[in-house]
């Protein structure tokens, strides 16, 4: 059995109030959530830690550390005076996190930039390091995510030149950055999409993996082909869910499996029946024999 610790994403539930989201994923069992650091702050940090107190459950991470709107995260590589804008309140937010016991901020680092490889990497590292030093100041981690799907990707996360894309290559980004305070986000879905390489998860440093998302690959599709609107509840497609647990187990990661899924035709069942197949997923993905529903 597996020591990960059941979490839900709240793009899986799209479009609902935060309040709503918490209750669902309290009522189907999740003892982790992630949230939206600005819907949070909206919330009001005093009531929502209430909240979060009489509901059982705490935050695992937040998105939004570089915020784009009310709910939506910004990228690593946005230009230069998008950054500054996302800079803007920065501090604000991570006492947020603090304040209500997160202890992670996610962001994602860009595939592919409209800068040479050489010049968005280099800004990505100073930025890594940026926002890693500032979160550290407030007791929060920064977790990185790479981005495998070669597909269906928004504007503000592609361009011509590659910048990284695996594991690897981010794990190799963070080392050239030599940041305390900063460590890998690991979503299954774009490790089955740059391969499904267990040496992709034992080769990061052990305890650099920060935080982990999970959602399951269709089995009809090629990896190549794959987009994240393709997103499976976790044990309902192709990837190898034990390989992926004893992975990460190597590495030494115990910590919260969160799903996320962008499936429109899963988002399009009733939220209380979402939460629930996302609960039994989460739990039961790792053990395939024991997943019937």
């Amino acid at each position: 059995m597996t020591s990960f610790v059941p979490c839900l994403n709240p793009a899986t539930l799209s479009g609902i109030p935060l309040e709503q989201f918490l209750a669902l994923a309290a009522g189907a069992g999740f003892p982790t959530v992630e949230v939206s650091i600005q819907q949070a702050q909206t919330h009001g940090t005093g009531p929502l830690r209430d909240l979060l107190q009489e509901l059982g459950v705490t935050l695992a991470a937040a998105s939004g550390i570089l915020p784009a709107g009310p709910v939506l995260p910004a990228p690593l590589l946005v230009d230069p005076d998008t950054y500054r804008a996302c800079l803007h309140g920065l501090d604000s937010r991570l006492e947020a996190m603090a304040a209500l016991g997160c202890p992670v901020a996610t962001t994602v680092l860009n595939p592919r930039s409209p800068l040479k490889t050489s010049e968005a990497r280099a800004v990505a590292r100073k930025r890594i390091a940026h926002l890693a030093d500032r979160a550290s100041a407030h007791g929060v981690k920064l977790a990185v995510e790479a981005v495998s799907v070669p597909a269906g990707l928004p504007a503000d996360l592609d361009g011509p030149h590659p910048v990284a894309d695996t594991l690897p290559q981010l794990a190799e980004l963070l080392h050239e950055t030599n940041a305390d305070g900063v460590g890998v986000l690991v979503d299954s879905f774009h490790w089955a999409a740059a391969g499904a390489d267990t040496a992709h998860l034992t080769g990061i440093a052990p305890g650099a993996i920060t935080h982990v998302q999970i959602a399951d690959t269709p089995a009809c599709h090629a990896r190549g082909e794959l987009t994240d609107t393709q997103r499976e509840l976790p044990g309902d497609g192709s990837l190898p869910w034990r390989t992926f647990a004893d992975a990460l187990t190597t590495n030494g990661y115990t910590g919260p499996v969160s799903v996320e899924l962008f499936n429109p035709h899963l988002r399009a069942l009733p939220a209380g029946e979402i939460a629930r197949l996302s609960h039994h997923a989460a739990t039961h993905c790792f053990t395939p024999a024991e997943a019937s529903r």
